[in-house]
């Protein structure tokens, strides 16, 4: 008899241990603590804003990300055909050729670039895909999302934004179908072949949600890090992304 007290007493308390822990688990599921930005990344932002000092108007540090109809500003460096990866040189505000892709991964079969007042893990700015014909490099535009192509790759996690342009109504101009995905999957897996000590690995598709939340973060990241007095830089997602006027 007492034994069976004591079992029963036992799997209320493993009962009662589990409810704890789903309870705690529920409350916590609409909280979002991102990793912080690491020291060498806070360190990259201080410099490229240092280095872009002498540029009135710059498109990375005084363009807002987002304008009041809620489509995201991008900078065009790579236009689509083009065989070249092109970076702005934050310093000249001109573009330069960063490498050439490899013969086997063939030219960007989209226009490549990223997105203003961003920076990620790797200390670059937020990229982005915008579909749609060629545009020139140096040219900014604009885009409603569609989605986000989550990569890996040397330097960790790179995620690519999907913007379509959009026609005089606001509405997008393009899809991002099944077949767009898998093309763009396997364009970003081989892009940088041929790369010393480079690789890229696409891991999967975010839907248009994931990809507010990648801009956000970088976002965030970008306002909340530039005077940051530790090594690394947590951010807090909560924080509104500045819209341009």
């Amino acid at each position: 008899m007492a034994r069976r007290l004591l079992l029963v007493q036992s799997v209320r308390l493993a009962l009662s241990y589990i409810v704890a822990l789903a309870v705690l688990a529920t409350a916590c599921g609409d909280v979002d603590y991102p990793d912080p930005l690491p020291a060498t990344a806070v360190s990259e932002l201080r410099r490229t804003l240092d280095a872009s000092r002498g540029i009135a108007d710059h498109p990375w540090r005084d363009v807002a990300p987002m304008n009041p109809d809620g489509t995201i500003n991008a900078y065009i460096e790579v236009s689509r055909g083009d065989h070249r990866k092109w970076e702005l040189n934050m310093a000249t505000n001109a573009l330069e050729i960063d490498r050439f892709n490899d013969p086997g991964a063939g030219p960007f079969p989209i226009n490549f670039g990223f997105v203003p007042q961003t920076v990620f893990y790797d200390g670059d700015p937020l990229d982005v895909i915008v579909l749609g014909p060629p545009l020139p490099g140096g040219r900014a535009t604009r885009g409603v999302l569609l989605g986000v192509l989550m990569i890996e790759d040397e330097q960790g996690r790179d995620p690519k934004l999907v913007l379509s342009p959009v026609d005089a109504a606001g509405q997008p101009q393009n899809s991002l179908a099944e077949i767009d995905r898998r093309s763009l999957a396997e364009f970003f897996t081989r892009y940088k072949r041929g790369q010393e000590k480079m690789f890229s690995n696409a891991v999967g598709w975010g839907s248009v949600a994931d990809a507010s939340r990648e801009l956000r973060l970088a976002h965030g990241f970008f306002e909340q890090c530039q005077d940051t007095k530790s090594d690394a830089c947590r951010v807090h997602l909560d924080a509104p992304v500045t819209v341009r006027d």
